[in-house]
């Protein structure tokens, strides 16, 4: 058996997203990293139990979670804190937290884990159009918090060299988060607030003093189905 670091993949899952699933998981079982050394852990959200015992069926741990009337936001982030503690509870290395639409390259644990930081990101682009832009964002010295937050869409040439790159934030979607780490991670929505939990993350990182970085030459491939067509605005 391979001495490598035991690493757990999950992420929040739901029926929406079946329609690039069985890809997904074809993909992650030919990542390069020893297939011994990870596990499949998903926090199933659909409106009905039927997808998760479905998951369990063809050997997928998964865990549903319910809505119980509540928003998206309250409910992602219980699926997000519910892959943390899945990682926790069982004594992984890292938690590679990776959306059920996020592809990324076969050799991508591999170039995260040699960055060597508590919280190693790949990248991929969000939105479409004139208003497509990698999943980054700066923060200024002098300021504090998510609200100062920017993207990069006018000035990625200045950014995207294939280094690692510190940031506020990076892709959640393919986020390597290291065992020391994982125990400071809440992920969790703020009552008032509209910003989804990964802002929060992000923003409790920052006020830890845990730096996020992102590797921009690992990219992947998001067949975000909601946000465009896919293979025509998702290439």
């Amino acid at each position: 058996m391979s001495k490598a670091p035991k690493i757990l993949i999950a992420a929040p899952q739901a029926d929406v997203k079946n329609y690039c699933f069985v890809d997904w998981l074809l993909n992650v079982k030919r990542f390069s990293y020893p297939q011994d050394r990870i596990e499949i852990f998903l926090a199933d959200n659909s409106d009905t139990e039927d997808n998760t015992i479905r998951l369990n069926e063809i050997g997928v741990t998964a865990k549903y979670i319910p809505k119980n009337g509540r928003g998206i936001i309250e409910t992602m982030a219980e699926c997000h804190q519910a892959c943390v503690d899945y990682a926790i509870e069982n004594n992984f290395d890292y938690l590679l937290h990776l959306e059920t639409d996020i592809f990324p390259k076969h050799d991508i644990l591999e170039k995260l884990i040699t960055m060597n930081k508590p919280i190693a990101c790949g990248l991929y682009h969000i939105f479409d159009g004139a208003y497509r832009e990698p999943m980054l964002r700066m923060i200024e010295k002098d300021n504090q918090g998510y609200v100062r937050a920017y993207g990069i869409n006018t000035a990625q040439g200045n950014y995207l060299d294939g280094k690692p790159l510190n940031v506020f934030s990076g892709a959640l979607g393919c986020t390597l988060i290291r065992k020391d780490v994982l125990p400071k991670v809440k992920f969790r929505a703020v009552e008032g607030e509209m910003q989804h939990p990964d802002t929060w993350f992000a923003n409790d990182m920052k006020n830890q003093n845990i730096p996020v970085t992102v590797h921009t030459g690992a990219f992947c491939e998001h067949k975000n189905k909601s946000w465009g067509t896919f293979n025509i605005n998702f290439k």
